[in-house]
């Protein structure tokens, strides 16, 4: 979509009737605001028109001052007018620092509900795992059906589950230490939290470098085996001992 077109799919959000006219035209508004100024200007010529026009009638330098005026009034109106339209156009483009905000905030990966203290240490650890795991999918999503893509939904099944295991050590560990630096069993949990988050962005990025490459899937083979070094990349908390 060019600049025009995206100015003119934004019309109904934002701006008034005004602002919409000069996007439109501003040159054409703005050069008729001229001409009218114009007629003004020429009655005033009329009602005062000097030595020079001293001996006409009302109405001929009336209409002399039009002939003259006019055009000028016009001409400057609409070259003043195209700076005015090309930045009201751009003023209707840029977006306001709400909608940059809900634009960023739609291209990171959506975090689940996870119930832990929003923005607390707890609620960081688990949501670098979710957003990881949330990438995973969207990726897989891209795949067309086939093989390689029920062995991503595998793969996809197993980070579910040590997501799931990532929340109930980041609850645990909130249980712990919900202030403060955390000591002993609290500190052993971030510790595998954070080895976990490295685990599943290293398995996120490493899944997205596969789908590239699996444009051609002649070779199940070599994919099978980059597929099952891929879920030996995954976290492994599942079973793993705390403190």
């Amino acid at each position: 979509m060019g600049k025009f077109d995206d100015w003119r799919a934004r019309m109904a959000v934002r701006g008034g009737p005004v602002s919409h006219a000069l996007a439109r035209g501003g040159w054409l508004v703005v050069g008729m605001l001229g001409g009218i100024a114009m007629v003004a200007v020429a009655l005033l010529y009329a009602a005062n028109p000097g030595a020079a026009g001293a001996n006409n009638a009302f109405a001929a330098n009336f209409v002399g001052g039009l002939i003259v005026m006019l055009p000028i009034g016009a001409l400057l109106g609409g070259l003043l007018g195209l700076p005015i339209q090309f930045a009201t156009r751009a003023w209707l483009c840029t977006p306001t620092r709400a909608e940059r905000r809900a634009a960023r905030a739609a291209l990171e990966p959506a975090v689940p509900e996870h119930g832990l203290r929003a923005s607390g240490r707890w609620a960081r650890a688990y949501e670098n795992c979710a957003r990881s795991v949330t990438a995973f999918h969207a990726v897989v999503a891209t795949l067309p059906k086939g093989a390689a893509r029920e062995w991503f939904d595998e793969i996809g099944a197993t980070l579910d589950d040590e997501l799931a295991e990532a929340l109930r050590l980041a609850r645990l560990g909130e249980g712990l230490a919900p202030d403060g630096a955390p000591s002993g069993t609290a500190l052993t949990v971030v510790d595998m939290l954070g080895a976990a988050a490295k685990a599943f962005a290293e398995t996120t990025e490493r899944a997205a470098t596969i789908a590239l490459d699996l444009r051609d899937e002649s070779d199940f083979e070599r994919v099978r085996a980059q597929l099952d070094m891929l879920a030996e990349q995954a976290p492994q908390l599942r079973g793993t001992d705390v403190g």
